[in-house]
């Protein structure tokens, strides 16, 4: 079985859970999800890459963020993770909260970075609506945590109108974890996420690793368009929208995910003799913390 072990980061102590054999893939997943949102693509992919699943701060088993924290900081964080695993460089999974992860490590440790799917993912800032709405609704669940209204909207803004309506399941499973998280942790994590976040969409010509962008049709949190922009923005990038899924697609669409991180990280995988040799080293010591 894997085993689940705690690294020590700048941000906090991360639980990270390492599966399968051959070129490195780290991969974060969307506020208010954990490895486990990753499940059916560990499945598809666990025989050809080595796996490393992150549980960001105040998610799945991680412990709570030291402070204030930025996506930077969760991009430096997750090389932290690669240092404890001993690899140098990786394929870059993240969807949403990953993928913002995933650009801010494109930018600022390019080493680190052999490839980029970044799926339902922003590179701006809140539009002045979406910016709005989610400053009521986090001053709403700071006095009051997920009543009944709030777990309707993150429903609804998390998942599409076809989940919604033929699989109504994987909603009360979702809602079932968000409202069992620490409020003031997951509020330090919106805050990072959502609320604080800044462009960098204009820095994106940069981007030298190959980059496959996926979106949901009927994502509301970071729809379509947003998608296009990155794709635009990013030399070389390829767009794939995902039909009849939101904004959780590794998990609505999980047979079109992953098919298509299949074929990008085959794609991108590196030749046999430049792969990293530390491929079955142990993971890494647990952080007393």
């Amino acid at each position: 079985m894997p085993e689940l072990a705690h690294v020590s980061t700048r941000i906090g102590s991360l639980a990270v859970e390492a599966v399968g054999e051959g070129p490195p893939a780290i991969l974060w997943p969307s506020l208010f999800c954990d490895r486990r949102m990753w499940r059916h693509q560990v499945a598809a992919l666990a025989g050809s890459h080595r796996l490393i699943l992150v549980d960001p701060p105040a998610h799945g088993a991680s412990g709570p963020p030291r402070g204030p924290f930025t996506l930077a900081d969760c991009a430096a964080a997750a090389c932290e993770v690669l240092d404890a695993h001993e690899v140098d460089r990786a394929a870059w999974v993240g969807l949403s909260w990953g993928g913002m992860t995933a650009m801010h490590a494109a930018l600022d440790a390019p080493e680190r970075v052999r490839a980029l799917a970044l799926l339902d993912t922003s590179a701006e800032a809140e539009g002045w609506w979406e910016g709005t709405r989610s400053r009521v609704l986090a001053a709403l669940y700071r006095r009051t945590g997920f009543n009944d209204f709030l777990l309707g909207q993150v429903r609804s803004i998390l998942l599409g109108r076809t989940t919604l309506a033929e699989r109504p399941e994987l909603a009360d499973d979702l809602l079932a974890a968000v409202a069992d998280r620490d409020r003031q942790a997951v509020l330090a994590t919106i805050d990072a996420v959502v609320l604080e976040r800044r462009s960098i969409l204009p820095r994106l010509g940069g981007v030298a690793a190959p980059t496959l962008v996926v979106v949901g049709a009927e994502d509301r949190a970071t729809p379509p368009s947003r998608a296009r922009r990155i794709a635009e923005a990013i030399p070389g990038a390829r767009l794939e929208v995902v039909a009849g899924s939101g904004h959780l697609s590794a998990l609505e669409a999980p047979a079109a995910v992953s098919r298509l991180l299949a074929g990008f990280l085959a794609e991108t995988a590196p030749h046999p003799a430049a792969s990293h040799p530390a491929g079955t080293a142990p993971p890494p010591t647990p952080d007393p913390a």
